[in-house]
This record gives structure tokens, C-alpha cells and sequence, in this order.
């Protein structure tokens, strides 16, 4: 006993606690006891459903940041702080949002790529127009002329987003079309342009 109670007092001595190990190499040190198969060996973090896990909102603040809980079940009536907690998983508090974030296999399941290129839908009458990173279709409305529509360089973590120009212009002018490789040039009266991202160039693939 006094062995051990040495042990300890030296580890909290030098702010660090050993578990299975008199030399602990951080703040908090668990060693596994691989020599006892029918020991398990792991860190068990509070264990809650959603609802129990909302019915503490009021006990996480500034002090509990980080702090790190396992939801056993998704229940109940999602709160403010819990609106994140959508599927079994690890996850963690976090203050300056005021809500649980997943880590892990926790949180929402990812969509499907389609989904997430998908965008909003802009009509524009003026001459020139610049693709939003967020445009999904773009239709032109010009009373004279054509528009002039440009396509910016997107970030590789956007490939795969498409951008349908539908010229729907009354003065039967054509767009012009910059910023793409393959069909570039007109987008004629009634036509339909389809512009892909391919993480590094615009390519035009027709309709």
C-alpha cells in the first residue's frame, strides 16, 4: 500500500496520473494490461441517450468545453444544444456554438454527391453575369443583346458541381460563355448549356 500511495503522490506531484504504469508519460496515462486476456482494456467516456444527454443543457457552459460524451440512442425532442446529436456517436460540447458537435461515427449521415452540388437558381437580365460558387441554373433574360457569362476557377473540394445555363433571352441573342473548355462560345436562344467542375477546369459537356 505505501508502494502504491508513493507511486500515486509522485505522479500528482508532477501533474501526471498513471493507470497500470508508475511513469506516466502525460497528464493522464492508461497502460494496457496486455498480459490479462480477460481484462478489457479501453476508456470509457459517459455513456446517454439524446434525451438524457438534453436534459443536462443547462449543466454545459464555458467550463465544459471539449467536454466529450457517447450517445447511446437518438430519442426525444432535439434542442438548441443537441440539434447536431442525429445518430449514435461520440461527441463533444463545444461553447462558443453552444451545441454538441460529432466525432466520428456520430452526427448526420454525409449526402449523397448530387445533393451536395446542388444549388440556387438566378435569373439574370443584366449584359454580364460571374457564376456564383453556389449557382445550380443559371436563365437569361437580356431585352437586348446576349449576357456575357463568366465561370470563375473553383477550389478541388468542388468538383463534381454542375451549372445549367438556359438562355430564355426575348431579343433571340445568343450568351457568350467564358471560363470553360470544349463547347465554348454561344448558348443560343432556347439552349441549354451544362457546365461541369472538374476540380481544376470548367468543361462544357452539351445537353
Amino acid at each position: 500500500m505505501l508502494v502504491g500511495l508513493s507511486a500515486v503522490s509522485k505522479a500528482q506531484t508532477t501533474g501526471r496520473v498513471g493507470i497500470n504504469t508508475t511513469a506516466p508519460a502525460a497528464t493522464l496515462d492508461v497502460v494496457a494490461t496486455t498480459t490479462d486476456n480477460t481484462r478489457p482494456d479501453a476508456l470509457l467516456v459517459p455513456r446517454m441517450t439524446e434525451d438524457q444527454l438534453a436534459a443536462k443543457n443547462t449543466a454545459y457552459a464555458t467550463a465544459q468545453n471539449g467536454a466529450l460524451a457517447f450517445v447511446t440512442a437518438v430519442d426525444g425532442t432535439t434542442t438548441a444544444k443537441t440539434v447536431n446529436v442525429t445518430a449514435p456517436g461520440f461527441y463533444y460540447y463545444d461553447d462558443p456554438t453552444s451545441t454538441w458537435k460529432a466525432v466520428g461515427g456520430g452526427g448526420a449521415v454525409t449526402p449523397q454527391k448530387y445533393e451536395a452540388i446542388r444549388g440556387t437558381v438566378t435569373t439574370t437580365s443584366a449584359g454580364a453575369y460571374t457564376v456564383a460558387a453556389n449557382d445550380y441554373l443559371i436563365v437569361t433574360n437580356i431585352a437586348a443583346g446576349g449576357v456575357t457569362i463568366t465561370f470563375p476557377p473553383l477550389t478541388a473540394a468542388d468538383a463534381g458541381r454542375t451549372v445549367l445555363v438556359f438562355n430564355n433571352n426575348p431579343s433571340t441573342q445568343a450568351n457568350t460563355i467564358l471560363g470553360i473548355v470544349g463547347q465554348a462560345g454561344n448558348n443560343n436562344l432556347r439552349g441549354r448549356t451544362s457546365v461541369v467542375w472538374t476540380g481544376t477546369i470548367w468543361v462544357s459537356v452539351g445537353l
